[in-house]
């Protein structure tokens, strides 16, 4: 790839002048484009075919605070915003249907969430505030091949971070997200129906997902599960959940997580078919968990539905699941939790070590049953309800305090054919 320079058209990179129209030129030059030190204030940057972003040490794409710097909703047929959660469709950085495209180096990509909400000194504040208008994803990828997002430092996104959809050969390396928890709906990484990704060596804050895999195919152009998805080295910590895999129409399968550190969270890994009362949900299938350390109000949720959506159609199974060498601390219950036998099934825990703490949440068969959301807890480290072939191989629960609230190391109610070999448990289990 030949290399251009953005100051050889004419950016200035003071924080101050817009440099959309410079940096624009220089990517439709084509080839690599080498932004050098400084702040370069911009709206909507297309990406092309053959070339992308060299970010040099210093270097700062800072979002503009003006709507009209930004792309129109409807600029490709795929672009969905989503006024319930008001976001409007615009992007920072955009490559719609391009091959090997790239953004590389040390610099900053920073969305300038600041300019479109006031940060609040407290969570509940900030999710109950009226936003006028913001962007939507800050890095827009859609239907792309060949894909390269590597050693750079992604700030202040005022919705989602960095956002994949329908793209095939992409590789996530070395990126340093952080998106302050006050950030509504502030995810990290979202992949959605791609195809052969490799996520590795990131560290992630976010306000909400750190990492999502999801299954919307809808507006695609070509529509594809959501497969052959890699993920290991990463540290990720949010006001939300970890990794979360689910939502859309479609199917999530063939997923590998490995050596990961999930700290100071509320829940660690949720798998969830449908989060809606409408009629659609994802399939979920053959992923597999290994050497994953998590510190989590909740470490672990597989549910068929969250919020009552579970009542609604469209149900969808959860299947082939495996969770070894998996450590960490928790005070809510872990939760697999169907609505009928045979919702989820072939779940297996192999070795696998949690120290549970607290009791001041847990309630006994509440009347809507326990809620994908840390909450309140049931009665037990692992909860089972309507699941079938689940294996415990060397299960350890150690509790830190003999609260009484706490009843079984395993609760199961309408469950099949689990089993226990070689388990730690002091509280016992509890099939009903």
């Amino acid at each position: 790839m030949t290399m251009l320079n953005v100051k050889d058209f004419g950016a200035v990179g003071d924080g101050v002048s817009k440099d959309t129209v410079a940096v624009q030129r220089a990517l439709d030059a084509g080839g690599m484009v080498h932004v050098p030190a400084g702040v370069y204030l911009c709206g909507s940057l297309y990406l092309r075919s053959n070339g992308g972003l060299d970010l040099a040490p210093g270097a700062v794409i800072l979002g503009s605070p003006d709507k009209e710097d930004y792309n129109a909703a409807d600029f490709c047929p795929q672009n969905r915003p989503f006024p319930p959660e008001c976001s409007y469709g615009a992007h920072l950085l955009i490559a719609v249907e391009q091959e090997n495209v790239v953004i590389r180096g040390r610099g900053r990509i920073d969305g300038n969430r600041q300019a479109f909400y006031e940060l609040a000194e407290k969570r509940e504040q900030i999710w109950s505030r009226h936003i006028a208008w913001r962007p939507s994803q800050m890095l827009f990828f859609c239907e792309c091949r060949g894909v390269q997002i590597c050693d750079a430092h992604l700030d202040n996104a005022p919705y989602w971070t960095c956002f994949l959809h329908g793209c095939v050969d992409v590789s996530i390396r070395g990126l340093r997200i952080d998106n302050p928890m006050h950030t509504r709906n502030g995810d990290g990484i979202d992949i959605d129906c791609c195809k052969n990704v490799t996520i590795s060596d990131c560290i992630i804050d976010s306000g909400d997902d750190c990492i999502t895999l999801r299954g919307n195919s809808a507006p695609l152009k070509t529509p594809r599960p959501c497969e052959n998805i890699t993920i290991s080295n990463c540290v990720l910590r949010t006001i939300c959940n970890a990794f979360r895999i689910g939502v859309g129409n479609g199917l999530v399968r063939n997923c590998t997580v490995s050596n990961v550190v999930i700290h100071d969270s509320r829940m660690g890994i949720c798998l969830c078919t449908k989060y809606s009362s409408a009629p659609r949900a994802v399939q979920i299938e053959d992923i597999s968990f290994s050497n994953i350390f998590i510190e989590a109000d909740r470490p672990i949720a597989i549910v068929i539905g969250a919020h009552g959506a579970a009542d609604g159609p469209g149900i969808k199974p959860i299947q082939r699941i495996s969770f070894n060498q998996i450590r960490g601390r928790g005070c809510v219950g872990n939760l697999i939790q169907g609505r009928a036998l045979g919702d989820i099934r072939d779940i297996s825990f192999r070795d696998v070590r949690f120290d549970y703490s607290g009791g001041d949440r847990v309630v006994v068969d509440p009347p809507n049953g326990y809620s994908e959301p840390c909450h309140i807890s049931p009665p037990a480290a692992f909860h089972l309800e309507y699941a079938q072939d689940i294996v415990f191989d060397q299960v350890r629960i150690n509790w830190l305090s003999d609260d009484p609230r706490w009843l079984h190391d395993v609760g199961a109610v309408g469950s099949q054919d689990v089993v226990f070999n070689n388990c730690t448990f002091s509280k016992g289990h509890a099939l009903a």
